[in-house]
């Protein structure tokens, strides 16, 4: 099943679980989040993370952006978790900016999440 396929309450579901609301999401406790960097879900199934600015003219700016490409043998909540991991494949981007209308959730992240050495 890709994003394209799910409905709006599977979304609302994998929000929850990536705000580790879940019963079995939260492995450890939780670091201090800075409300700063996101990881942004956008309509269409893309993924970034970054440093949010909101801009006047309606959209989300994005800087020290990553892609998340893709994943492997985790959930969503976990390849948050553990980005880190070799199997979760993050690129970095130039700045972008999204419109606030095509953002499906975002989630808050640490200041240094997605900025590989």
């Amino acid at each position: 099943m890709n994003l394209d396929e799910m409905t709006v309450g599977q979304l609302k579901e994998v929000a929850k679980l990536a705000r580790g609301l879940g019963s079995d999401c939260a492995t450890k406790p939780k670091a201090k989040l800075e409300e700063k960097r996101v990881i942004v879900v956008v309509d269409r199934g893309w993924i970034f993370a970054g440093d949010q600015t909101t801009t006047s003219d309606g959209f989300v700016k994005l800087t020290n952006a990553v892609h998340v490409f893709r994943w492997e043998s985790c959930g969503f909540a976990k390849m948050i978790e553990d980005w880190k991991n070799p199997k979760v494949d993050l690129r970095r981007v130039v700045d972008v900016e999204i419109p606030k209308d095509s953002i499906i959730f975002r989630v808050p992240v640490g200041a240094e999440w997605g900025l590989k050495p």
